[in-house]
């Protein structure tokens, strides 16, 4: 054996931590794209739910664009050119008396496209009828309690979080890894020890054994900080946006006060 492998396998426990705490870092700071982004044309009792998009060089006139779909789609035109705008979350239109939108946008995600301009999609749900009503949906980031969150990286891909998910199953992955490739090399030594009466060489392979032995005991702490993390993590991180029918909500979300933290479970009829 040589006589640095306690010493390369702490570089390596170095670099998955500080791996870690940057990659993580730059996970956060990252927008994280909605789910309803790539969801086709819904067709519910009395309405359609789709996503439009739209270009342009600004995002109102984009998305004033986007807007414009809806109406295009649907045929609702009088045979004349026909002006959208986006007020407050409501798709109006100037075209004539024959001219009925009845349409609304649930949630939007705006992009900086590269050649400087931007892209503005849209999930509008649009009436099949204008006398009826809307069906009863949210957008939200809040996500129920799952046993996913005790499965490193399950949660946050499962919330859209991709990068981060990786990171954590890559993190705990290399951390286990770590203590077992540890482990075997402080057996080793205890084996190499026991074979020799040089005392030299004993007193080398001890020294040996015992950094094997401190390494793999901070993998074994890396370990419980990274699950430890990814658990806090997949309760408190915000994921990305999906839809929701109903009004019944459960959520698990954290509090603090003057006297006390901890976690809160809300449900909402």
């Amino acid at each position: 054996m040589r006589m640095n492998d306690s010493t390369a396998l702490a570089h390596i426990f170095r670099l998955v931590l500080l791996g870690l705490f940057l990659c993580g870092g730059m996970a956060c700071s990252q927008t994280i794209p909605p789910k309803w982004l790539n969801n086709g044309l819904t067709d519910l009792h009395f309405s359609y739910v789709e996503v439009v998009s739209g270009d342009a060089s600004n995002v109102n006139a984009a998305r004033d664009k986007a807007a414009s779909v809806i109406v295009q789609r649907y045929n609702l035109t009088a045979g004349a050119e026909v002006k959208v705008h986006v007020d407050n979350g409501k798709i109006t239109s100037n075209g004539g008396q024959d001219m009925i939108v009845s349409a609304r946008i649930l949630d939007e995600y705006v992009e900086e496209l590269d050649y400087g301009g931007w892209r503005v999609y849209l999930l509008v749900q649009t009436l099949k009828h204008p006398q009826y009503s809307f069906e009863n949906l949210t957008v939200t980031d809040q996500y129920s309690f799952s046993a996913r969150t005790f499965v490193p990286g399950m949660e946050q891909l499962y919330k859209g979080q991709k990068t981060k998910g990786l990171l954590f199953i890559v993190g705990e992955a290399a951390c286990l890894g770590g203590i077992v490739v540890a482990e075997s090399l402080r057996s080793n030594y205890v084996n190499l020890i026991n074979s020799t009466h040089n005392a030299q060489h004993r007193a080398n392979y001890i020294t040996k054994a015992n950094n094997c032995a401190n390494v793999r005991n901070g993998f074994i702490a890396a370990t419980a900080i990274v699950y430890v993390w990814n658990v806090v993590d997949a309760f408190t991180s915000i994921g990305a946006r999906y839809i929701r029918q109903g009004s019944f909500q459960f959520a698990v979300v954290p509090f603090s006060g003057t006297e006390s933290v901890g976690f809160a479970m809300n449900i909402t009829f």
